[in-house]
C-alpha cells in the first residue's frame, strides 16, 4: 500500500504523526471465539485464545531464526496447530476461517481519536503484524481513514523488532520521539517505547503488564485520552 504523504511538523504539540498497532487495539479480537465455535461448539474462547498466543510465538520464532512467512500464512499454520494440541478435527477451510482477522470491528472511541487527531493536524497511520494483503481489505471497509498504512511484510521481520517501528520514522520523515504510538500489547508498547516513540498503552485489564525488559514506562490511556495525550 502507498506509504503515505510525509508528515508535518509543530513545535507546539508534543508528536506530529500517531500509529496505531491493529490487532486488539483497533480492532477487537472478540468476534473470534464466535469465528472458533463454529470448530467446536463451546470451545470458541479457548481456541481463539490459544490461536493468538500460537500467532504471535510463531512471529517471534521467526524474526529471531530469520524464517521470515508473512501474517496470513501464520494465522493459519498456527491455527492447524492448535486444533491438533486440543485434538479437534475439523474438515472446515482454515484460510476461510482465518479470514476472520480480516473482518474484525473497530473498537468503541477508536474512530472519534483518530478524527480527533487527525482534525488536530496530526498525521495517522497503522503499523502492523498484518500482510499488505489483509491491510488493503481492512482500509477498505473502515469508515476512518488513515494516512498510513505500514505492514511489516516491507520489513520481512515481526513486531517489536525495530526495523518494523522504523517503518513509521521512513513513511513520515520524522524522527522516533516525534512520533506517537497506540498499543494494547504490552510486549509492543515494551518495543515502542525502545525504539523511542512516545507510546500511549491501552492497558487490557488491571492484570495487565509490560514486560520487564528495560524501557521507559509507556503512558497509561484510555481511548478519550488519546487526543489529549498528543496534542497537549
Amino acid at each position: 500500500m502507498n506509504p503515505g504523504p510525509a508528515a508535518v511538523t509543530s513545535p507546539g504539540r508534543p508528536v506530529d504523526a500517531v500509529f496505531f498497532d491493529l490487532f486488539g487495539t483497533l480492532l477487537s479480537l472478540r468476534p473470534l471465539d464466535d469465528a472458533c465455535d463454529r470448530l467446536a461448539p463451546g470451545r470458541g474462547a479457548e481456541i481463539a485464545a490459544r490461536w493468538r498466543a500460537r500467532q504471535l510465538e510463531a512471529s517471534w520464532l521467526r524474526t529471531a531464526m530469520d524464517r521470515w512467512a508473512d501474517f496470513d500464512a501464520v494465522t493459519v499454520d498456527t491455527l492447524r496447530a492448535v486444533l491438533d494440541e486440543l485434538g479437534i478435527a475439523t474438515d472446515d477451510d482454515l484460510s476461510a476461517l482465518a479470514d476472520a482477522f480480516r473482518d474484525l470491528p473497530l473498537v468503541a472511541g477508536a474512530a472519534d481519536a483518530v478524527t480527533s487527531l487527525t482534525e488536530a493536524g496530526l498525521a495517522t497511520g497503522v503499523l502492523s503484524n498484518a500482510s499488505t494483503a489483509t491491510l488493503a481489505r481492512v482500509a477498505a471497509r473502515l469508515a476512518v481513514g488513515f494516512d498510513h498504512w505500514l505492514s511489516v511484510d516491507a520489513a520481512r521481520r515481526y513486531k517489536p523488532h525495530p526495523s518494523v517501528y522504523q517503518l513509521a520514522v521512513d513513511a513520515t520523515g520524522l524522527p522516533a520521539e516525534r512520533i506517537g504510538f497506540v498499543t494494547a500489547n504490552g510486549w509492543d508498547a515494551a518495543g515502542g517505547a525502545a525504539f523511542g516513540f512516545r507510546v500511549a498503552w491501552l492497558r487490557p485489564g488491571p492484570s495487565g503488564t509490560v514486560p520487564p525488559v528495560g524501557v521507559p514506562e509507556p503512558t497509561i490511556a484510555t481511548w478519550p485520552e488519546i487526543p489529549r495525550m498528543f496534542t497537549s
